[in-house]
């Protein structure tokens, strides 16, 4: 399991081959005006250490201010904002690793797990953004998509005292983070498509790394997540056209 810990305004995370690349990104970030991120300060083999980005992460269940509609837009702002500027991030394919392969087109570098409980918000603003592990080269509906499938959220598990929203309030909660984020035409006509195969993506790094032992995703699959996303993607599946009616 993760070990992460903090230390006043430093945190001390479990490094991994990919981890240098990742420093060199959030270093380029705050050179680009993208304070949001945490900074790097050093990497080990085992261990690395970056700044505290202050604020409350959007854990489930959620508080009233991460479920407002002022967080599911700054969210999407914020993500944007990233997007932009992890776009200029001057790649070098001979030292650059990645926990995941590029996906295609490559637009720029997109964060691989943006959802609430990655964001951290002051109220209802998204002021930060943490845990870029899963960071890597795609195109920018590749995070779109996992954050409108988190915040909508079309999802068909409900986390213990919350109420499920309705089709119409998913929806219409879809679209507004589209339009906040300014997402193009062509990736909004692909986006429920993109939902069912990050999903499907999920399910698989699951059922792979708990095959192999990893702890963490021998957990996730003995508590459900992949039954979960299964019927998620059915449920997508099933309201796909929807979905592509309200983001155009």
């Amino acid at each position: 399991m993760e070990r992460i810990t903090r230390a006043d305004d430093r945190v001390h995370r479990p490094a991994g081959p990919w981890t240098p690349t990742v420093h060199r990104l959030l270093a380029h970030l705050h050179e680009q005006g993208f304070v949001a991120a945490p900074e790097p300060i050093e990497h080990g083999d085992t261990l690395e250490t970056v700044s505290f980005v202050p604020g409350t992460a959007g854990e489930y269940p959620w508080t009233a201010d991460v479920a407002s509609e002022a967080a599911l837009v700054t969210s999407a702002r914020l993500l944007r904002h990233y997007h932009d500027a992890a776009a200029t991030f001057p790649r070098d394919e001979s030292r650059d690793v990645w926990s995941q392969a590029d996906r295609l087109p490559v637009e720029t570098i997109v964060h691989g797990d943006f959802a609430p409980y990655n964001c951290v918000y002051d109220g209802v603003a998204a002021v930060g953004l943490i845990d870029f592990d899963t960071a890597h080269p795609g195109p920018r509906v590749w995070d779109v998509a996992s954050a409108v499938y988190r915040f909508a959220p079309f999802t068909t598990g409900i986390v213990e005292g919350s109420t499920a929203p309705s089709l119409d309030e998913r929806l219409d909660r879809a679209a507004e983070f589209c339009r906040a984020y300014d997402l193009d035409a062509r990736s909004r006509a692909v986006l429920a498509d993109t939902m069912i195969g990050s999903l499907v993506a999920l399910v698989t790094t699951i059922e792979t790394e708990a095959a192999a032992g990893n702890p963490k995703f021998v957990s996730d699959l003995e508590h459900g997540h992949a039954d979960l996303y299964r019927a998620d993607v059915a449920y997508i599946e099933q309201h796909a056209a929807d979905i592509a009616a309200a983001v155009a």
